[in-house]
Formats: structure tokens, C-alpha cells, sequence
């Protein structure tokens, strides 16, 4: 991939995060996101463990 400049890459980052808010503001998606969220710290919580 080519290499972005610096303006180029904050202009990506203020992007996706402006998409991702506004994905999670729909009721379906906030429930995946809940969900992943859930399997994440479980199977953080498992790894820690061993």
C-alpha cells in the first residue's frame, strides 16, 4: 500500500470514526456491537487466566 501522508491518514481516521459512531447509532448494530464487545473481555478474560 502506498504510504499516505500525515493529513491524508488523520483525514481517514476522522472518517472511520465518524462512520463507526454512526453505524453503532442503529438499533441492530448497537447489539452486535454489545455482543462483540461481550466476547471480547471473555476471551481476554480466558488469556489472562493461563
Amino acid at each position: 500500500m502506498a504510504q499516505l501522508s500525515p493529513e491524508a491518514v488523520e483525514a481517514r481516521r476522522q472518517y472511520e470514526r465518524e462512520y463507526r459512531r454512526k453505524w453503532r447509532q442503529k438499533p441492530e448494530n448497537k447489539e452486535k456491537q454489545r455482543e462483540y464487545e461481550r466476547r471480547y473481555w471473555e476471551r481476554k478474560a480466558k488469556q489472562s487466566k493461563e
